[in-house]
């Protein structure tokens, strides 16, 4: 090897450093490195499957939703009935006293009439206000807004995702 200028003792020199040297490398370079990028690769993935399943429950929470505004939809047409009925019974009794009584008690009764019907007017709309607001509590306690859904989406990704500059 001499005759083609190669020292053979620095050639093996060089060799065992660079085979010491790949060793190093693949040590504490490329592997960590690797682990690193398989770390990430994971997070991503159960991020993922995190916004897959709360993609899932929101449709549920939907679902539930309609029900819950379907049930107070029910509850107030049958309030308003009944309202309806009470009005209807309360007009029919205050007629037929109407009817009965002197010309002097008609101004009375027709006050009367009058009183108890915005009563039950009232009654109602208080009970319809009460149920809209029952309603509403039960929609706002199971349902985010599509901006605040897409707002934690990303910030779990990005809390998923670490650092992008290599500091951990």
């Amino acid at each position: 090897m001499g005759e083609l200028g190669i020292d053979a003792w620095g050639l093996a020199v060089q060799l065992i450093a660079f085979l010491i040297f790949i060793y190093l490398f693949w040590r504490y370079a490329l592997g960590p490195i690797t682990n690193t990028l398989d770390e990430r690769s994971r997070r991503i993935a159960e991020s993922m499957a995190a916004a897959d399943e709360m993609k899932v429950e929101m449709a549920k929470a939907s679902v539930r939703n309609e029900e819950i505004l379907a049930e107070a939809r029910q509850q107030a047409q049958q309030i308003i009935t009944q309202a309806r009925e009470v009005s209807d019974a309360t007009v029919a009794r205050a007629q037929k006293e109407a009817g009965e009584q002197a010309e002097e008690y008609l101004a009375r009764a027709q006050s009367t009439l009058r009183q108890e019907t915005e009563q039950a007017r009232l009654q109602l709309r208080q009970e319809l206000a009460d149920l809209a607001v029952m309603a509403a509590g039960r929609i706002v306690r199971k349902e985010l807004d599509p901006a605040a859904q897409t707002r934690l989406i990303e910030e779990a990704l990005a809390e998923a995702s670490g650092p992008s500059d290599g500091r951990r």
